[in-house]
């Protein structure tokens, strides 16, 4: 199990590491995620940022590891192993925001690692940069026993799989009037008392997925082109291919059907 800490700790030495790559997770062999030495990449920065197994791990980013498999960041999430899924998403975004906030927004000054926290401190205003951290809603919209799905263009190629309605919620805006104004922008379609299920941390690069159900209220399908390439009303029997079961999506359409 993967137990984070609450910020930066220096005088914890690592004894396990977890490598990560551009989009990928390397690896020293098939179904072994953590590195138990470092001499292949001994003269990296690295951050401790919890214990696995009791044990400090550390993550570090690399451009490439000679001799290391490497897998696909999310084929590693699709494990659904709650513990390394825990340490790739909290790594992955602590690596994000000390990427992001080398250098101070304000003055352009480096930053620094701050002890006890996993703030980013520029070292002459003493700005402080904390990890980022975007609220997106996601919504299974239903009409009676049917659910709209859609298709996003960036899915056609790589992934061509029907999803719900999502989108990053507006500075001022709550939750649920999040999952009213994307549906209506994406779709067409207005919603009616939107119910909070459950949410998912997703670290592409830093979102908080925040999953909902909402009542279909009135009006056509008309899809966003920008967003959209396809969308349809389908029956709970008759589904077209979905996301797998360790996203956010599926378990919102499980749920449905459960209930």
């Amino acid at each position: 199990m993967y137990k984070p800490l609450m910020g930066r700790n220096p005088d914890l030495q690592p004894e396990l590491w977890l490598v990560v790559g551009k989009g990928c997770v390397f690896h020293p062999e098939p179904d072994q995620w953590l590195w138990r030495d470092n001499q292949l990449f001994s003269e990296c920065n690295d951050v401790v940022i919890g214990h696995f197994d009791g044990k400090p791990v550390a993550v570090t980013f690399q451009k490439d590891v000679p001799e290391a498999d490497q897998t696909p960041v999310r084929s590693v999430l699709a494990l659904q192993n709650e513990g390394l899924t825990l340490l790739l998403s909290h790594g992955l975004q602590i690596l994000t925001a000390e990427r992001d906030h080398r250098y101070c927004g304000r003055c352009g000054s480096d930053c620094e690692g701050k002890t006890g926290e996993w703030a980013m401190v520029c070292s002459r205003c003493r700005a402080h940069y904390y990890p980022r951290i975007s609220p997106c809603i996601i919504v299974l919209v239903h009409r009676g026993p049917e659910v709209l799905l859609v298709m996003h263009n960036r899915h056609v190629r790589d992934n061509p799989v029907f999803t719900t309605v999502a989108g990053f919620i507006e500075p001022g805006e709550s939750a649920e009037e999040g999952v009213i104004r994307e549906v209506l922008e994406e779709t067409g379609i207005k919603v009616k008392n939107p119910e909070y299920c459950f949410s998912q941390n997703w670290p592409f690069p830093h979102s908080l997925m925040l999953g909902f159900h909402a009542e279909y209220e009135s009006g056509e399908l008309q899809l966003d082109s920008k967003e959209l390439c396809e969308g349809d009303w389908f029956e709970l029997d008759n589904l077209p291919p979905v996301p797998p079961g360790f996203t956010i999506a599926r378990k919102l359409i499980n749920k449905f059907i459960q209930s």
